[in-house]
């Protein structure tokens, strides 16, 4: 058995389960073992959980191993701790830990187990027979197996789990009642601590089954009442096969395809961030080639907005803030721009994911090139660095991201856990200090992963002094004094010949031709020399490259368990330690796992976000969450998508075009009875509000009247293209920055590790802001917007009326629609004030704000 489906097998419980007696008792053949049989038992109270004696320093002076992973420790303590009072192998009722877990004794976690009880006899079995420690080895699990593996069932049926775990020394043993039983979906099916379930509602539902620490799933499947007929369904693709296997299964009738006009303000929003115009529409409508929606798929993968979006979201992911300049805290604005210049030009070109992202990990700041070159690329990329044209900058034509190295906390210990969390959607935050609390993996799990980090230094503002200066002292790196010497002369130079030009431009008051010229070659020598004095400080201390050794050490954590460390390098899931000599960069042959076929997490983490981009969830939800105790809802479905993916070489323009031609895409958001709870089957289109940026552009275009900011000093077209975030003071609009706070843009916060940082909630301040904000008033009323253009270029007030409902829902009005807002415009005093109340009421529509 590898070491990845063991730790794919390890489980955490969840917190304490009320006292009562186990109804069954389990089968303990030659009397109870204490890895086998009495650990369990703590795990099924509730003994060794994080809220109790499983804690990081325990409870009450007794400390537990979280969900008995160390059963030799755990003897160990109960044995030895405070001189041994807790156990009486004489008078095994005596013993403390019988008398406080059955009540008989004051016991902060209460009564967990009563006199008599199966695993009260266990307990007191164990203790009467020495409380010894069996061989913990032999009684290593193989494998837990659940039955029914998989159960179609009927809500009110009632049926028992069944678990019998194989063990390493071949016995086989029923440890049902040795288990704890959780349902991932109560709403469908719910578990007793016996394993009976008890079926509630339609739908599916994962059962996580916990022996000991190590977890296995069963699932429920409860069926809806029979269709008369279950509509026939045009599968345009096989993610169509999967979805529409499982509704056939659960009886859910999935709902009609979306209308064109719902389709392309869709999949526009989704792809480019942008509504389509009334022009747009009205073509898109016309068009007769039954073709046409995937037609618009290609087309709007080719528009800039799909970059600007998709580099919006990788700059989220990968907490695009740097800090490099002076030893200082703040970010870096130039660097960021860079970052999401650089990834946005990378995904115009459509390079392959997996060579997007090694590009990043195996990033230098040589680049494989002359330290003349890299110099030369620093003062020129600061020469341009607020250029509005991707392409311009320099820095765009690298071919690696050392940016990615100077992000906060990206190297050692919180780089491993960010490097985690952004490219395999794993959630390793808690096993930084122990073992995780609700998922498989161990602090050492951790360590080992963040040995192939600690190589790679990157000389940046979140480090001392004194180790950035052990940094170039070992890398040989920063600027040499030849270098720099040379560097400031020249930045004297422009200077000097700037401020001479500049007094000669003053000199010419009398024809100003000349003196305009000369200021204006007085101010570019000025910028070449600043950006060379610019470039001096960053490149004294923007070197990224690799340590050879461990002169920066190993891995290591200090914790209110002490100071942890690992000496190994060792892949998450791998059994075996990797060999890394001196000379070698870890991170060749991470990047080299990472895209092994056999990888569990890569181009599934990817996958399954991009997925949830058009869904809203995840088919794995949360999706940076791909936890063996979260499984997905359609297994199936996203290892076919995964496969397909890395065959067509990681071509995430395929991924996109593949997931948003599939008729589960384009579903209706409008439900039918039998789909109008489901949640998790993508049965329907589920309305997604908006994201914050995307809501700015939109107000903008439905208005006519769009945003004005400058990036950091950049002028941006669209608030989707803005590289930063309000933390980075790069927005520099205060209207839009309250947008951005109030519809949760995140912050890019390094200690945020969740997908969940951009908030997507409704809140009553969004409806106020839509409603009363200033800003958005004068939007409406501006003489240069939508309504003074339209008044002036259309005198029917229904064709009117067309184009605004164009520009801001994406559709035509039905005709009551239309009659209404005819009625409306004709009562008001005046037309204008008439228009305005019409725009402004279908700004705050639920159609307007939601993708739908």
């Amino acid at each position: 058995m590898t070491r990845l489906s063991i730790v794919f097998l390890t489980l955490v419980g969840f917190g304490f389960i009320a006292p009562q007696a186990l109804a069954v008792e389990p089968a303990v053949p030659a009397g109870p073992l204490f890895s086998r049989h009495v650990v369990p038992i703590f795990s099924k109270l509730g003994c060794n959980a994080g809220a109790c004696h499983g804690a990081v320093q325990g409870q009450n002076g007794f400390r537990l191993s979280l969900f008995g992973m160390e059963p030799v420790l755990d003897h160990v303590r109960l044995l030895r701790d405070s001189g041994g009072r807790r156990i009486n192998t004489i008078d095994p009722d005596a013993s403390l830990l019988l008398l406080k877990a059955s009540g008989q004794s004051t016991h902060r976690g209460g009564m967990r187990t009563t006199p008599g009880s199966a695993d009260y006899r266990i307990l007191r079995d164990w203790l009467g027979q020495g409380a010894k420690l069996d061989a913990v080895e032999k009684s290593l699990i193989n494998r837990l197996r659940v039955s029914p593996q998989e159960k179609l069932g009927k809500a009110g049926e009632t049926y028992p789990l069944k678990v019998e775990a194989t063990f390493a020394d071949g016995t086989v043993e029923d440890v049902t009642a040795l288990c704890t039983f959780e349902s991932n979906n109560k709403d469908v099916a719910d578990v007793d601590r016996m394993g009976q379930v008890r079926l509630t509602g339609v739908g599916d539902a994962p059962i996580v089954v916990r022996y000991r620490s190590q977890p296995a799933l069963a699932t429920v499947l409860v069926p809806g009442k029979p269709l008369d007929k279950f509509p026939a369904l045009v599968e345009k693709n096989f993610i169509d096969k999967h979805i529409f296997a499982k509704l056939r299964k659960l009886n859910i009738e999935p709902s009609d395809e979306c209308d064109d006009a719902t389709f392309l303000r869709r999949v526009s929003l989704d792809v480019t961030g942008a509504l389509p115009t009334p022009d747009e529409v009205r073509k898109f409508l016309a068009d007769p080639d039954p073709a046409r929606r995937a037609i618009k798929i290609d087309q709007l993968l080719e528009q800039p907005g799909y970059t600007a979006v998709w580099a919006t979201k990788f700059a989220d992911l990968l907490k695009a803030r740097i800090s490099y300049e002076d030893f200082t805290h703040q970010p870096a604005q130039a660097s960021i721009r860079q970052f999401y210049d650089w990834t946005r030009a990378r995904l115009k070109d459509n390079t392959p994911y997996d060579e997007m992202v090694a590009r990043m990990v195996l990033a230098t700041s040589l680049d494989g090139r002359s330290r003349e070159e890299w110099i030369d690329e620093v003062i020129e990329s600061y020469s341009d660095t607020f250029s509005d044209k991707i392409g311009k900058s320099r820095y765009v034509d690298r071919k690696t991201l050392d940016l990615f190295w100077h992000r906060f906390d990206s190297v050692g210990v919180k780089g491993a856990v960010q490097f985690a969390h952004s490219f395999l959607g794993l959630r390793l935050q808690c096993a930084q200090c122990h073992r995780h609390p609700s998922d498989v993996w161990t602090q050492d799990d951790v360590l080992s992963l963040s040995n192939f980090f600690m190589r790679t230094k990157a000389n940046t503002g979140v480090m001392s002094v004194k180790e950035a200066g052990q940094i170039k002292k070992t890398l040989g790196t920063g600027l040499t004094a030849t270098e720099k010497n040379k560097l400031t002369e020249a930045a004297k130079k422009f200077a000097d010949g700037g401020k001479k030009l500049h007094d000669q431009a003053k000199a010419k008051k009398g024809n100003k031709a000349d003196a305009d010229r000369l200021q204006a070659e007085a101010t570019a020598l000025a910028q070449r020399a600043g950006a060379i004095t610019r470039a001096i400080k960053i490149l004294e201390v923007s070197y990224v490259g690799h340590v050879k050794g461990n002169a920066f050490g190993w891995a290591s954590v200090t914790s209110p368990l002490g100071t942890q460390n690992s000496e190994t390098f060792r892949l998450l899931g791998e059994r075996d330690n990797a060999k890394i000599a001196d000379e070698q960069d870890p991170r060749d042959l991470l990047v080299k796992w990472m895209r092994s076929s056999d990888n569990p997490f890569f181009a599934r983490a990817i996958v399954n976000r991009v997925w949830a981009h058009y869904f809203g969830r995840g088919i794995v939800d949360p999706p940076d969450d791909l936890s063996p105790l979260n499984p997905p809802t359609h297994p199936e479905l996203l290892q076919e998508l995964e496969d397909s993916f890395v065959k067509q070489q990681y071509d995430l323009k395929w991924l996109h075009r593949t997931i948003m031609n599939s008729a589960t895409y384009q579903r209706s958001s409008r439900t039918r009875p039998t789909n109008q709870f489901d949640s998790r089957n993508f049965a329907s289109f589920h309305p997604r509000r908006m994201p914050a940026e995307i809501l700015v552009d939109a107000l903008g275009q439905a208005t006519g009247v769009p945003e004005v900011f400058k990036a950091g000093g950049a002028p941006v077209a669209k608030a989707i293209e803005i590289p930063g975030t309000i933390a980075d003071r790069m927005v520099g609009n205060p209207s839009v920055e309250l947008a951005f706070t109030i519809f949760g843009r995140p912050t890019r916060n390094a200690e945020a590790l969740c997908d969940c940082d951009r908030e997507n909630r409704p809140a009553l301040v969004q409806s106020l802001y839509l409603a009363n904000h200033p800003d958005l008033l004068k939007k409406i009323s501006s003489p240069k917007g939508r309504l003074t253009e339209l008044l002036k270029s259309q005198s029917d007030d229904a064709r009117r009326i067309d184009d605004l409902y164009l520009w801001t829902l994406s559709r035509l009005p039905t005709d009551a629609e239309r009659q209404i807002c005819v009625e409306h415009v004709r009562k008001n005093a005046s037309v204008i004030r008439g228009f305005e109340g019409l725009l402004w009421s279908l700004l705050n529509t639920r159609e307007f704000i939601l993708n739908h």
